[in-house]
């Protein structure tokens, strides 16, 4: 509970003019909307198997993520020639994870004109490529991005 107080904090910090409470009580976002708001619009995971022995032992890790990316942007009807940039977060991959995410970016159809890059933070690589994308956003440096987030094979998640 502690670790979700915490990343509920970073989602709605403490300085923003007002806050509604949740049904539980907890202080959680901004009562008013503003221009400067930065919304997740979906996410999706992959299923979870066992790892080595699991359904997705055969699968590559590329292939999972891939396969993420392009059920985000089919659910939520978006073009990837709309977005400004993908940021993947990984932890201890070779090379950082930068040719894997590379090869689930051409693979999910995404045009070479979108930006790729990785993150490694050794817990919670995810979060960071969403903090990045949405200080990317927020910045006015692009309009649309794309985080993702995968942990050592067989599993991903964006």
């Amino acid at each position: 509970m502690q670790r979700l107080k915490i990343i509920s904090g970073h989602l709605c910090p403490r300085g923003s003019a007002e806050y509604r409470r949740d049904i539980r009580g907890t202080e959680c976002g901004s009562a008013r909307s503003s221009a400067d708001d930065v919304v997740v619009v979906h996410g999706r995971r992959t299923a979870i198997g066992k790892a080595k022995r699991g359904a997705f032992k055969e699968t590559k890790p590329d292939e999972l993520l891939s396969a993420v990316m392009s059920a985000v942007l089919t659910d939520v009807g978006l073009s990837p020639h709309k977005l400004g940039d993908v940021c993947v977060g990984n932890v201890l991959q070779p090379g950082a994870g930068a040719l894997m995410a590379r090869v689930a970016h051409f693979l999910s159809g995404f045009p070479e004109t979108v930006p790729v890059y990785t993150v490694n933070r050794q817990c919670s690589s995810g979060l960071q490529a969403l903090f990045n994308v949405a200080g990317a956003i927020r910045s006015r440096s692009i309009d649309l991005g794309l985080a993702c987030g995968w942990v050592s094979p067989p599993r991903a998640v964006a």
